[in-house]
């Protein structure tokens, strides 16, 4: 239900090395018993014994099994954001928004005080809720179903997971979440040119030569049988997920299922396919999703087996 392109982490090594610090870290301040030494408290942490390491380790450690779980799958399928960006893009983008949610954070503490808000929970909050923005405004909704008269995209999954780790540490969580978002959308906006900062050149060739290969994934070997196999019986494949919507329609109008065309490819879908594969002319993309009913993934695989 969660459209982000080939399942694994092929051409997501970034999103790769990430949830292995991040779920490392958190295991091992378990096992230590040291969850308390990374969440982030202006007093007595900042003013008085002068802790400014925690302004670094508190993006790294998440506090409970269930931050890591929902956390780790929203990570998980926001790699999609790095296949559109690129590795090296998305490493930047993650750096500066850490940056950026780091003087948020502390914004937030000072003013806050007198709100009684004095603590943010550990955990990498600020870049995942900046990756779920530029989700928001980048990734198209690839298709839409009612329930009880409500309507909703399948970008909903994503947004669910999400509340469950806003309301994780309440109040902070809700903070820190809307932090990430802020800057999300700074990063978005190119201030002080945020979007077009790099990483420099010897720092590029350095993680080239040693982290790329030790984080980087193959995709999945598919025989030209079970490719070809796939491409026979994508339609059939597609049904299950079109039943249900037609079922969930049903019991949200009392009627018939609404409408079984399929519509046609959008241009954020098309551009989309196109920023992922930048030799896919727009007459190749529409042909993928056509051949794939609209479904991303579906495209995104028979692109991946092209010749």
């Amino acid at each position: 239900m969660l459209a982000a392109g080939p399942s694994g982490f092929y051409n997501a090594p970034t999103t790769k090395a990430l949830l292995l610090v991040i779920g490392g870290l958190s295991l091992l301040s378990s096992v230590f018993q040291i969850k308390a030494d990374f969440h982030l408290q202006l007093v007595p942490h900042l003013t008085t014994h002068h802790q400014f390491w925690r302004l670094i380790s508190s993006h790294f450690v998440f506090s409970t099994s269930a931050e890591v779980l929902f956390g780790g799958l929203i990570i998980y399928h926001l790699r999609i954001i790095e296949r559109l960006f690129g590795p090296g893009k998305y490493a930047a983008f993650l750096f500066v928004s850490a940056i950026l949610c780091t003087f948020l954070n502390i914004a937030v503490l000072v003013s806050g005080s007198a709100l009684g808000l004095n603590v943010l929970p550990a955990g990498p909050y600020g870049i995942i809720f900046a990756s779920m923005y530029q989700f928001y405004t980048l990734v198209p909704v690839m298709y839409e179903f009612k329930v009880f008269g409500i309507a909703f995209t399948d970008k909903i999954f994503m947004y669910v997971l999400g509340v469950q780790l806003i309301i994780s540490h309440l109040p902070g969580s809700i903070a820190s979440s809307t932090c990430g978002l802020l800057a999300g959308a700074i990063y978005r906006s190119d201030f002080a040119g945020s979007r077009r900062w790099r990483f420099p050149t010897p720092i590029v060739q350095l993680a080239n030569k040693f982290l790329i290969p030790m984080f980087s994934s193959s995709p999945a070997i598919r025989s030209t049988a079970t490719a070809f196999e796939n491409r026979v019986h994508s339609r059939t494949s597609d049904r299950p997920a079109q039943a249900m919507r037609e079922y969930l329609d049903v019991l949200s109008t009392g009627g018939a299922p609404q409408g079984g065309t399929p519509r046609p490819p959008s241009d954020e879908q098309i551009a989309t396919l196109q920023a992922m594969f930048p030799n896919t002319t727009q007459d190749q993309a529409v042909e993928a999703l056509n051949s794939a009913n609209n479904n991303m993934d579906g495209a995104v695989q028979l692109l991946l087996d092209r010749p």
